[in-house]
């Protein structure tokens, strides 16, 4: 995965964009239904203007700010039950609720830890950002693609996958030029259980 975070982050922390009335207006409306959420390219676009105004703070450099921030705005962007469900592949059908719930948790911890450590030591490197049109795949399902602007160097696609969930529209894949953070995590969690069992992975 830190193949892929870094142009993750690289897009989330981007600057020029002003969304901060919305981004409030998303954390007041998570509890609504679905029709009333934001689309995914704004969820998105939210996203970014919470973590540059914090890099932006005096707080910047508070880790346990920084955490704070992740778990409250950006975690609940994100559709971690599917991507552990997803990348769990065999091994997740094999796992009793409990497990599942271990191995769920597990994940997210792993997963918005990386997301931390690298936001910390972004600010003043965030490259240009321009966001592609929204593509649908089918009625639940949408793709928002963003191209990084890498100064003397070849573009970066990052492509966001969302579906539309009981709770809106939730990210939950993330792929850097093909690369999937779902396939990522599968053939690491394959490897894990043919070397310590289902038990290594929870």
């Amino acid at each position: 995965m830190k193949k892929l975070f870094p142009v993750l982050l690289a897009l989330l922390l981007a600057p020029g964009f002003s969304f901060a009335q919305q981004s409030a207006s998303y954390t007041q409306s998570s509890a609504r239904a679905p029709s009333s959420r934001p689309a995914p390219d704004t969820i998105l676009r939210m996203g970014i203007e919470d973590l540059q105004t914090f890099l932006n703070s005096d707080q910047a450099a508070n880790e346990v700010a920084l955490v704070g921030l992740i778990r409250a705005r950006i975690a609940p962007q994100f559709d971690i039950n599917t991507l552990a469900r997803w990348s769990g592949g065999y091994w997740y059908e094999q796992m009793n609720p409990e497990q599942r719930k271990a191995f769920t948790t597990k994940l997210a911890k792993s997963f918005f830890s990386s997301l931390a450590d690298i936001v910390g030591g972004y600010a003043g490197k965030i490259p240009e950002v321009r966001f592609m049109p929204p593509r649908r795949i089918n009625q639940d399902e949408v793709d928002v693609t963003a191209r990084i602007i890498r100064i003397n160097n070849y573009p970066i696609d990052v492509r966001f996958s969302f579906h539309k969930s009981p709770q809106g529209w939730k990210i939950f894949d993330v792929s850097t030029n093909g690369v999937s953070a779902i396939n990522y995590y599968r053939r690491m969690f394959n490897q894990r259980a043919r070397q310590g069992g289902l038990e290594a992975l929870y």
